[in-house]
């Protein structure tokens, strides 16, 4: 999952919602038994049975459901908790705040690809429960009336509450979209087989070296591996995927501090800097040729010899990224003609 939240620590997340929500419905049951609102004091028994049989839910994996029952009995419990005690009881903030909880339980369970929270629906639902039990209030007073102290400690728990899980919801759901932006950009920028930058990644490196004004201090190369075709049609797809892998570990522990790129098929493209002489970057590249040409490539107990054949083309002014890497591309079909298994610059 490239470092992104994956089922376990969903799995993870709702246990610790199931913890905190069964506690505070133990709170509520006491609080509601001793100020003698007896209906609520049995709904928040029925609340806790219910968070403590959630957890077979989470083991199941059943997140969606999970979060539709979850949000359900918010809903519920505090649409009677308003209509039992009255508008002033600040009950109805909670249906607020659950709608970012629904929203973001969502978001995850579609990233998981598991069955999802129906978020709309059932913040729709609230908003109802929100309103109707608004007009229910205003239209009648509640049958029970809590005790100032009483009234002020659920105001500022259910605030706290309220604050204390949008926050962190929210938190969260930076984090995980943060997470999946640079998941997404890092795949379209690298190359799935070797894992080497690809030449999206190559236009937006060499921009940025563009941009710098240094572009005078670096040379570019594309190698391109010899005879390839006859690779695949020999050992089949599977090997040329194997051999593919290994010029690329091959080319970045051979080339040093140079960037190695999948430029696509079989070719690879390198920047490096060309520091005191280009002629010691030119015997960079021919060590990593002969690296390549000396290694013994061995699949399903078939030696597989392979050799390499690189361009190499140092900026020179005026040059569009496009004409330099062209440059590059001209000295290699020159060494592809002249017999391979060379460097040509």
């Amino acid at each position: 999952m490239d470092g992104l939240l994956d089922i376990n620590g969903a799995k993870n997340m709702a246990r610790f919602i199931s913890v905190c929500f069964l506690l505070i419905h133990m709170v509520m049951t006491a609080i509601f038994w001793r100020c003698g609102v007896m209906p609520m004091a049995f709904f928040n028994i029925g609340s806790v049975i219910f968070y403590a049989l959630s957890f077979a839910l989470i083991q199941k994996e059943l997140l969606g459901l999970y979060t539709d029952l979850v949000y359900l009995e918010v809903v519920a419990h505090m649409t009677c908790a308003i209509l039992l005690t009255g508008w002033g009881s600040d009950f109805q903030v909670t249906l607020v705040g659950m709608s970012s909880f629904a929203f973001f339980a969502e978001y995850l369970e579609r990233y998981l690809g598991i069955r999802h929270a129906h978020a709309l629906p059932l913040c729709i639902l609230g908003a109802i429960a929100y309103l109707s039990s608004c007009a229910v209030c205003t239209l009648r007073p509640a049958p029970y009336s809590m005790p100032d102290a009483v009234s002020l400690f659920l105001k500022l728990s259910l605030g706290v509450i309220v604050f204390a899980v949008s926050t962190a919801v929210l938190q969260a759901f930076v984090r995980e979209a943060t997470k999946s932006e640079k998941a997404l950009t890092s795949r379209l920028m690298h190359d799935k087989l070797t894992g080497l930058p690809n030449r999206y990644y190559v236009a937006d490196y060499l921009g940025k070296l563009a941009k710098s004004g240094n572009l005078n201090k670096y040379w570019v190369a594309l190698a391109d591996i010899d005879d390839f075709k006859k690779v695949n049609d020999t050992y089949g797809h599977n090997c040329g995927d194997f051999v593919l892998e290994s010029i690329a570990n091959l080319l970045q522990e051979s080339l040093g501090n140079a960037q190695v790129c999948r430029w696509g098929g079989e070719e690879f493209l390198a920047v490096g800097l060309i520091g005191n002489d280009m002629e010691s970057q030119i015997e960079l590249l021919d060590r990593a040729r002969q690296t390549v040409e000396k290694q013994s490539l061995w699949y399903e107990e078939h030696r597989v010899g392979v050799t390499i054949t690189l361009g190499v083309s140092p900026y020179e002014e005026g040059y569009t990224t496009t004409e330099w890497i062209n440059a590059a591309d001209e000295k290699l079909y020159e060494g592809k003609k002249s017999g391979k298994n060379q460097v040509v610059m």
